[in-house]
């Protein structure tokens, strides 16, 4: 037999009690959140009691005392140079048992494996990381925004006669202006006449006359009347640019920004919390990449205090929340390997196989395979659903891409009564649509109007405004009825604006059609998802092979043909394993998918 060594905190204390007891189980296909490795505890007796029940108690003497697991390695062959390592901790904040000062049971957890994972996400959450420094606002988004949803009709008239009064009075106090400075230069021209002169010889000749005296009252007066009419002009440009101003800010309020993060940055700084990297073809390229998510927000967009990642009473708050959210959202997984967390959709996990399954009978009396179909999995009503934001009216009104529908249904039927398709499968997302804006409306066209005129105005005198390209600046923002939401929104970015095609790109359509078709009975993009099971297969199995399917559940028979282990249930001390797995099997063709939106 394989010489096996126990290593408590680097020390060899000798083997837990019960290890000749201990089964190991791994489930691929029911994976938890406790855990998709789960080892039974193990007993200690001796000397590894005395040191754990005194590293335990040590938390009230200045040591790490309960909360913080301790080192746990098994070693298969010459402790010197084994051939495998099983790198673990005892937690001993799960069952822990203590009997007298004779013994103690604890649980054994794969180091940085999915376990561990599970137990720690849901204690970090991204305001801890940010307090921490792990985030700052630099891993923030700044997403533009716009306000809509103003009464049309009042805005049309009181833009209306804002136009026609600011048309008049411009038209009048030009003319003036003009008169004024005519005035002016009249005044400012002394008065040339003529006289007539007397001659014997010959006829009278004109005799020019100057008066070279200007009437100073009448050139100071026209001139106090040129300065103030320009004084009321520039005071009435100043009141008009105040009213727009005004116009503005109830019609169509500034644009602002909200501060949201990427999804590929909420899970790097994830990762980077516990020590991991992380790789995800899924995540970090397009279009999943400019992807950002907004959390709900209780201020207007720039005010003191509003922050970009999620706080308490969001829909996702703690690193476990967002990844059991993200694994829902795009159908997918996760695998930590030599301390890079891997996310992709579920089904791209897949490396050669490196474990090749005995040719054993599952039915060993009768000499038997038995097998099943894996038709409990089928889901005959496929719902995605993005949710509402009840603060927002855009998610209210404009229902496009928030519902996708696929019903699996037979082609051909002979008797209603006797269909067996069942089970509805409701993938709900927590966020709400963000909708982008794509062009002006009839209020904004008018009021760039309005705003080309004044910008005009204003530039005669120089310093002038900018009013029309404010309008047009509020292409490519986000539509919100309010500043304040009350659900999450995901947004899809390009550049500094958002994509304008943002329905399109985040529809539940899509999100079926890119990550969750795999799941149809129904061949759909020429996959289906119609298996043959195998269940409790019995095999030998050494703990090197064991290793190997930890961290690859894709198996061969000696034929080479594939297969994918659902589930081992291993004792090492025996050497044995019970292990349940699958392979691709078409068994009907008699079903269709009818797609709603």
């Amino acid at each position: 037999m394989t010489q096996i060594t126990h290593l408590l905190d680097g020390q060899n204390y000798g083997v837990p009690r019960n290890w000749q007891d201990i089964e190991i189980t791994v489930d691929w296909l029911n994976k938890k959140e406790s855990g998709a490795v789960n080892v039974s505890d193990l007993a200690f007796v001796g000397r590894a009691n005395r040191f754990l029940q005194n590293r335990i108690l040590n938390g009230v003497n200045g040591g790490v005392g309960i909360f913080e697991g301790a080192p746990y390695k098994i070693l298969l062959g010459n402790p010197s140079a084994p051939s495998f390592i099983f790198d673990g901790y005892l937690d001993f904040t799960e069952e822990l048992t203590v009997f007298g000062r004779e013994e103690i049971v604890c649980a054994l957890k794969t180091k940085k494996g999915d376990d561990w994972l599970n137990d720690n996400a849901d204690g970090v959450s991204f305001a801890s990381m940010y307090d921490d420094g792990e985030i700052t606002s630099a891993d923030f988004v700044k997403v533009p925004y716009v306000i809509n949803y103003v009464p049309d009709g009042m805005q049309l008239i009181v833009i209306s006669l804002s136009i026609y009064v600011m048309t008049k009075e411009i038209i009048e106090n030009v003319a003036e202006i003009s008169e004024a400075v005519a005035q002016l230069i009249k005044a400012s021209i002394p008065d040339v006449g003529s006289g007539v002169g007397v001659a014997a010889s010959a006829p009278p000749a004109p005799v020019v006359t100057v008066d070279t005296t200007v009437n100073i009252g009448e050139f100071i007066y026209a001139i106090l009347k040129v300065l103030a009419r320009i004084a009321y002009t520039i005071a009435m440009i100043i009141a008009i640019v105040n009213l727009i101003n005004e116009l503005f800010e109830q019609i169509l309020p500034k644009k602002r920004y909200h501060l949201g993060m990427r999804f590929e940055t909420m899970f790097q700084k994830f990762c980077s919390h516990f020590g991991m990297q992380f790789q995800s073809t899924l995540i970090s390229q397009s279009p999943v990449k400019n992807w950002v998510y907004i959390p709900r927000k209780d201020r207007k967009g720039g005010e003191s205090g509003e922050r970009g990642f999620p706080q308490t009473g969001s829909e996702i708050y703690t690193g476990g929340d967002f990844i059991r959210t993200m694994k829902e959202l795009f159908n997918a997984d996760y695998r930590i390997r030599n301390n890079v967390f891997y996310f992709e959709r579920k089904d791209q996990f897949y490396t050669n196989p490196v474990y090749q399954l005995p040719g054993y009978f599952n039915e060993q009396d009768r000499r038997l395979q038995s097998f099943k179909f894996n038709t409990s999995e089928m889901l005959s009503n496929y719902n995605i659903v993005w949710a509402y934001d009840t603060q927002d009216q855009n998610t209210l009104d404009d229902q496009t891409g928030r519902v996708f529908q696929a019903i699996t249904k037979p082609i051909n039927t002979v008797n209603q009564d006797f269909v067996t398709i069942k089970n509805l499968g409701e993938v709900s997302i927590p966020f709400s649509l963000g909708k982008a804006k794509t062009g002006l409306t009839t209020v904004e066209n008018l009021m760039k109007d309005l705003a080309s005129i004044v910008d005009t105005l204003t530039g005669l005198f120089g310093g002038g405004t900018n009013f029309s390209s404010r309008i047009e600046a509020r292409k490519g923002a986000l539509l919100l009825s309010s500043h304040f939401t009350t659900t999450g929104k995901v947004v899809v970015m390009q550049g500094a604006n958002l994509a304008l095609d943002q329905r399109a790109e985040l529809s539940a359509r899509k999100i079926w059609e890119e990550y969750h078709y795999i799941n149809s009975f129904a061949e759909y993009n020429g996959v289906h998802n119609q298996y043959k099971r195998i269940l409790e297969q019995p095999v030998k199995m050494t703990l090197q092979e064991f290793a190997l399917i930890l961290q690859n559940n894709k198996c061969t028979d000696a034929s080479g043909n594939e297969y994918e282990i659902e589930q081992v249930k291993y004792k090492p001390e025996k050497g044995t394993a019970l292990i349940d797995y699958r392979f691709k099997y078409k068994y009907t063709n008699n079903l269709q998918i009818q797609i709603i939106e």
